[in-house]
């Protein structure tokens, strides 16, 4: 049995997600001196003040390697400032000029998400938001197929 591409959920998604990103990645790398994981590390930081590159690999689930490397990056820029929490722990809060290159930057992916979801009334992109969040929320059962018969 072969795959139908056209209707396989999880390569549409990976089909979207990675031309996003790459697109996305040339832009922020163009106009900022910045890529993709840059931007969504400082992005993450402006909304979850003060957490860790741990949390932040978490939730979004990325490589640790790739976050501590634009962790580095923006701390580098003075985008990001960081403060101790406990013994090995450090906790990162987007700094003044961390904030305003994220205004300029949420400009565009706002900018981006509107063409991406042109053509879609406010009805179906509440319906598409609806579906995604049921699909995160099934992350762990998918996790679970084929973890029986190790």
């Amino acid at each position: 049995m072969k795959l139908d591409l056209d209707r396989y959920v999880p390569g549409m998604l990976l089909w979207l997600s990675n031309k996003m990103a790459g697109s996305a990645s040339a832009l922020y790398r163009a106009r900022f001196d910045l890529g993709v994981t840059d931007w969504r590390v400082l992005s993450y930081f402006e909304i979850y003040e003060w957490s860790t590159a741990t949390q932040a690999c978490d939730l979004m689930g990325l490589d640790k390697a790739a976050v501590s490397r634009s962790v580095a990056v923006l701390k580098d820029g003075g985008w990001l400032k960081s403060r101790p929490s406990g013994l090995r722990k450090i906790e990162y809060a987007t700094s003044a000029s961390g904030r305003k290159l994220h205004d300029k930057m949420v400009l565009l992916a706002h900018a981006r998400e509107e063409a991406l979801l042109s053509g879609f009334t406010k009805q179906e992109r509440e319906v598409l938001i609806r579906a995604l969040h049921r699909m995160l929320d099934n992350l762990d059962a998918v996790r679970q197929v084929g973890a029986e018969g190790k």
